[in-house]
C-alpha cells in the first residue's frame, strides 16, 4: 500500500459505482432465448414484406367488424324499444328504493343519461347516510342545490342522519338549502344530537307541512337532559299519514292530525338497546282519541307513567275509544303495561293483536286473560293473535286456553319463541280434542296457524289437529288452510309431506 494512501478514505472505496439508481442494460429474454436458426441478416424478401403489411390490415379489419356487429347488436336491443317515459318510470322506482342508483344508471349510456336529465322525478330523494360518512358536508351541500333545482317542482324526500354532520352550522347550512321546497317536501326523516339541533329544525321547518305524508324523528338527549319537548313543525300537516317517534317524547307531535294511518313509537330502532322510552299514559290516550283516523298503532321498549289524577282511578273510567285501529302491536313492554292499555281502550276494529315479551319475562298469559274480559263486544272484529315470548307450557297453559276460549271468532294464531325453548303437547292436544277434552272447539274459525323458532315441535303435533279439525262436520270447525313453520329444527319429513297434502299452503322457513 502506498504511503501517502489513507486506510479510512480506501474503506470508503468500498461503496464506489454502487448507485441504486442506476439500471445495468442485460440481455432480454427474447434476446436469451432467440433462435440462432431463425436469424437472417439478409433484407426481407418484398413479398414477406407485402404478406406482414396484408395480415396487420386484415387484423385492424377484423377488429372494426367485431365492433361493429357489437354495434349494430346494441342498436336492436330490445331494450331500447322500450319508450322514454316506461324508462322514466323504471328508473323513478330503481332510485325510490336506493338513492345511489341514480349515478350509476346514469353512465351505462348517453340515451339513459339524457333520459335522467330530463326525468325530475328522480332527483327527489336527498340522503345524507353512511355512504357519505364524516366530513362531507360542504359535497353534500351541492348536491342538495343540484337536487332542488333538478327536481323542479315534483314531490321529494329527505333522509338526514346528523351523525355525519360535525356541527350545528353545517346542519344550518344544510336545512337553509331544503328550506325553500320544503313546500312540496312529502316524506322528512331525521335523527337529532340533541334539543339544540331541535330547535335549529324548528326554524327552518316552518314551510313544511302542505304535502307531508310521513315524518320519522329521532332525538338523542343525554339522560340528564331535562330541556322541555317542543314539535318542530309549525304548519298545518293535513296529509300527514305516517308518524315515527324514536326515542323522541309525544309532545314532539303535538299537532293536529287529521290523516295520520300510522303511529310508531319506539325506544331504538337503528340500535340494540335495554333502555325504555317512557310515555305519559294520559298523552298517549288523548292522542289516540283526538285520531279517529289511526289504523296502525306499534310500541316498542317503551313504559307507561301515570300521574294520580288520572281517570283510571275511578270508580268506573270511561273507555278511550280507537275507532278505526286494525293493527295494534306491542314489543317489548312489559305485561302490566299492556294489560294497562287493553284494559283502557275500546278497539272496535282491531283485527291483529301482536304483543312480543321480554325473554327473561316470567310471565304467564294472566294478564291477556284478564285484559281480554268481555273481548266479544271490545274487541269484535279480532281475526289474529300473535304471541312471542310467552309462556305456555305447565301451569301457564291455564290463561291462554281461556284467552282463546275468549276469542272464537279467531281465524289466526301465531306462537312464537316461548322462553324455555319449547311449548309441550298440550297447547296442540287442546287444539285437536274438540268437545270431548274443552267442552268445546278452541278456536272453531281458526284457518292459519304459524310456529316459530320451537325446538320440539316435530309436525305430527300439528298433524293432529288439521286431521282432527278435517274430520269433524264443517258446521263446528273450519279446516287449517294455512300452515307456517319457522325455525323449528326437530319437523320430521314424512309429517311434512303428509302437512303438505292436508294443508292448501304449508311454508317451511
Amino acid at each position: 500500500m502506498p504511503a501517502n494512501v489513507d486506510p479510512v478514505q480506501l474503506e470508503m472505496f468500498d461503496d464506489l459505482g454502487s448507485w441504486a439508481d442506476v439500471n445495468v442494460p442485460s440481455m432480454s429474454a427474447d434476446a436469451a432465448c432467440e433462435d440462432p436458426r431463425t436469424v437472417d441478416p439478409r433484407v426481407t424478401p418484398a413479398e414477406v414484406v407485402a404478406i406482414d403489411r396484408t395480415v396487420k390490415e386484415l387484423e385492424e379489419q377484423l377488429v372494426r367488424l367485431k365492433l361493429q356487429r357489437t354495434q349494430i347488436l346494441a342498436n336492436q336491443a330490445l331494450i331500447r324499444r322500450i319508450p322514454p317515459e316506461i324508462l322514466s318510470r323504471i328508473f323513478e322506482l330503481g332510485v325510490h328504493e336506493d338513492s345511489h342508483l341514480i349515478s350509476i344508471v346514469s353512465l351505462v349510456s348517453h340515451h339513459w343519461y339524457n333520459i335522467i336529465l330530463s326525468t325530475p322525478s328522480l332527483w327527489t330523494c336527498l340522503v345524507l347516510d353512511l355512504e357519505w360518512g364524516y366530513g362531507r358536508v360542504p359535497e353534500f351541500i351541492r348536491k342538495a342545490r343540484l337536487y332542488m333545482d333538478r327536481s323542479q317542482a315534483c314531490k321529494f324526500a329527505v333522509h338526514l342522519e346528523s351523525r355525519y354532520v360535525d356541527t350545528a352550522a353545517d346542519l344550518r347550512d344544510i336545512l337553509s338549502v331544503i328550506k325553500p321546497h320544503l313546500h312540496r317536501c312529502y316524506s322528512f326523516r331525521i335523527s337529532l344530537l340533541d334539543w339544540e339541533w331541535m330547535s335549529i329544525l324548528r326554524e327552518h321547518l316552518t314551510d313544511l307541512g302542505p304535502s307531508l305524508e310521513i315524518f320519522d324523528l329521532r332525538v338523542e338527549p343525554s339522560e340528564a337532559d331535562d330541556a322541555v319537548p317542543f314539535c318542530p313543525l309549525t304548519a298545518p300537516c293535513p296529509r300527514l299519514s305516517s308518524i315515527v317517534l324514536e326515542r323522541t317524547p309525544l309532545a314532539c307531535m303535538d299537532i293536529e292530525t287529521p290523516s295520520l294511518r300510522q303511529l310508531h313509537l319506539l325506544r331504538d330502532q337503528r340500535y340494540a338497546s335495554s333502555g325504555r322510552m317512557g310515555l305519559c299514559f294520559r298523552e298517549l290516550l288523548a292522542k289516540l282519541e283526538s285520531t279517529p283516523t289511526l289504523e296502525d298503532l306499534r310500541m316498542e321498549k317503551a313504559v307507561f307513567y301515570i300521574r294520580a289524577s288520572e281517570e283510571m282511578f275511578f270508580d268506573a273510567p270511561a273507555l278511550t275509544e280507537v275507532p278505526s285501529l286494525r293493527r295494534l302491536t306491542f314489543s317489548h313492554l312489559d305485561p302490566s303495561d299492556v294489560s294497562l292499555f287493553l284494559e283502557s281502550t275500546s278497539l272496535p276494529a282491531m283485527e291483529r293483536l301482536s304483543v312480543q315479551l321480554e325473554q327473561s319475562a316470567d310471565e304467564d298469559l294472566h294478564w291477556l286473560w284478564v285484559a281480554s274480559h268481555d273481548a266479544a263486544v271490545r274487541f269484535p272484529a279480532l281475526r289474529e293473535l300473535n304471541l312471542r315470548g310467552c309462556y305456555i307450557d305447565g301451569a301457564a297453559i291455564f290463561p291462554l286456553v281461556r284467552v282463546l276460549h275468549q276469542l272464537p271468532q279467531l281465524v289466526a294464531l301465531s306462537l312464537s319463541s316461548p322462553p324455555s325453548g319449547s311449548f309441550g303437547t298440550q297447547i296442540f292436544d287442546l287444539l285437536a280434542g274438540g268437545p270431548a277434552k274443552t267442552g268445546t272447539w278452541i278456536l272453531p274459525r281458526l284457518q292459519a296457524l304459524c310456529i316459530h323458532n320451537c325446538r320440539d315441535v316435530s309436525g305430527h303435533e300439528l298433524l293432529r289437529i288439521v286431521a282432527a279439525r278435517r274430520a269433524a262436520p264443517n258446521s263446528q270447525v273450519e279446516d287449517i288452510q294455512y300452515l307456517k313453520i319457522a325455525a323449528c329444527i326437530a319437523i320430521d319429513s314424512d309429517a311434512l309431506n303428509q302437512l303438505t297434502i292436508l294443508v292448501g299452503t304449508v311454508r317451511v322457513i
